[in-house]
């Protein structure tokens, strides 16, 4: 009977998680993405660490700072360059200022008052302090409350939580299926003869999807 409960848990938050999409505006004047719009569809390849915490905790800077760095950690030292943690705020906090960024190049995105969708749709998730990792398609992988900031115990549940669902990125793989084959040959040329100038079809990476890329998806796949 618990194992039953437990599939069903997992099936349910798997859908509740799996629709999850938000389109906010970075408001980190530090962040490479600061004026963009978050999530859609610029993380949409990276597994996503989302920060809830209100602007008026006294610990928000300090924790923000430590998740840039851990961020930049997990992406300089163990190579896991598809991570992006995103913290949530709230966008009643009337004394929010950049200060509270002045230490993390992190994206942050303000949860619209009174309503605080972002939340609604995290639910039971997305607490006061509480990190909530999703993976490539939103599917929920875990939580962490950081009460002491982000310590030791909580680097190591999130590294194992990454460890077992990251994927390396493969050259040349357009739809994202582990393997480069026609399908991807076929995707490519359809971004060709859009006009599309999308990064993840610039496969020789010289600024422009052509012909080109077409040619060095091929040598992929043969060689």
């Amino acid at each position: 009977m618990y194992k039953i409960f437990n599939i069903i848990m997992v099936s349910f938050l798997t859908i509740l998680f799996s629709n999850y999409e938000y389109s906010l505006e970075d408001y980190n004047t530090t962040s490479p993405t600061y004026g963009q719009d978050v999530w859609n569809p610029e993380y949409s390849d990276n597994i996503t660490l989302h920060y809830f915490s209100s602007q008026g905790w006294s610990g928000w800077t300090a924790t923000f700072g430590q998740l840039s760095d851990f961020q930049e950690e997990l992406r300089e030292e163990d190579g896991y360059e598809n991570i992006v943690i995103i913290a949530v705020g709230q966008s009643n906090i009337s004394s929010f200022n950049t200060n509270f960024c002045s230490n993390s190049d992190c994206p942050l995105v303000m949860d619209q008052y009174p309503m605080l969708p972002i939340r609604a749709q995290f639910s039971p998730y997305g607490l006061h302090k509480q990190v909530v990792i999703l993976d490539y398609d939103g599917t929920f992988l875990g939580s962490y409350t950081l009460n002491s900031g982000l310590n030791w115990s909580a680097k190591n549940y999130i590294t194992n939580i990454i460890e077992e669902n990251y994927q390396q990125s493969v050259a040349g793989d357009i739809n994202g299926d582990q393997v480069v084959n026609i399908q991807d040959i076929i995707l490519i040329i359809n971004m060709i003869l859009a006009g599309s100038d999308d990064s993840i079809g610039d496969i020789n990476s010289d600024g422009t999807v052509n012909i080109l890329d077409v040619v060095q998806m091929v040598n992929i796949i043969l060689g």
